[in-house]
């Protein structure tokens, strides 16, 4: 995305007209952004409504083992589209905050 956001910034201050294929790119970029955001939307709205697997001592209940199927297949998921999983454990990072 840097790429392309620099790219549009250059293009704004030249002529200020962008060609076809950075407009496309851009578009493309976008979307797949949309997408992803989307999809981390249903994770934290599969996570919220799970609930926690625990009574109020703190001891699993009922609900545990599904509850940790689900966070397990989420974090998974979240993992993917964050592209932590296309790290080896060498060069792995934690995102800056």
């Amino acid at each position: 995305m840097s790429n392309l956001t620099e790219r549009l910034k250059a293009c704004l201050e030249s002529e200020g007209k962008a060609d076809r294929e950075l407009l496309v790119e851009t578009l493309e970029e976008i979307n797949d952004l949309r997408e992803k955001r989307d999809q981390m939307e249903e994770i934290l709205i599969l996570l919220v409504r799970t609930g926690f697997p625990w009574d109020e001592a703190g001891q699993p209940d009922e609900r545990f083992e599904a509850f940790r199927s689900r966070y397990e297949n989420a974090m998974h998921e979240a993992a993917h589209l964050l592209g932590l999983d296309l790290r080896s454990m060498i060069t792995r990072t934690e995102p800056r905050t």
